[in-house]
């Protein structure tokens, strides 16, 4: 699968890292730094998904999504990591590279982790294909975030009919 937009560079970028963080966050458990990676709609598609799916009030949501001391705010993240990990396996990889970014315009952006980079600086030959995940990214209030606003309709709804 050809990844869309063009890459700007032959090495790994602000972008790019900041898409790992995102992978290596979730993969520690570390989901206060995996929130706060996340565009402002993909964090209030998921805290609406969360809150629709478990009766609970948009206000108290919210504030679990924003506020880290709230009682509330385990169980969103915990909702959240549960739905990431139902669809990249990040518990189980190792050894997840980083490769450069490609743009689709200075705004949004496809980065490309691959499985198996085993050693620093690793260079992938081009053309060659690798298993791995790609991330959406968009650059918002300064900075590149991930950016999943498909992810809304993604929901358990049991055994297809």
């Amino acid at each position: 699968m050809r990844i869309p937009g063009n890459r700007r560079s032959q090495y790994p970028d602000e972008c790019g890292t900041r898409a790992g963080l995102f992978a290596e966050a979730v993969k520690d458990n570390s989901m206060d730094i995996a929130w706060g990676l996340l565009s402002k709609e993909t964090r209030g598609m998921r805290m609406g998904v969360w809150a629709t799916r478990n009766n609970i009030d948009m206000q108290v949501a919210y504030r679990a999504a924003y506020y880290p001391d709230h009682p509330q705010r385990p169980a969103l993240l915990d909702d959240f990591r549960k739905k990431v990990l139902s669809l990249w396996p990040l518990e189980d990889l190792t050894d997840l590279g980083v490769s450069p970014t490609n743009y689709i315009d200075d705004e949004h952006a496809f980065v490309f982790l691959p499985f198996g980079v085993t050693q620093t600086g690793e260079t992938v030959g081009r053309g060659r294909l690798m298993s791995g995940l790609v991330i959406p990214m968009l650059f918002e209030d300064g900075e590149w975030r991930v950016d999943l606003p498909g992810w809304r309709f993604l929901e358990d709804s049991g055994p297809a009919v």
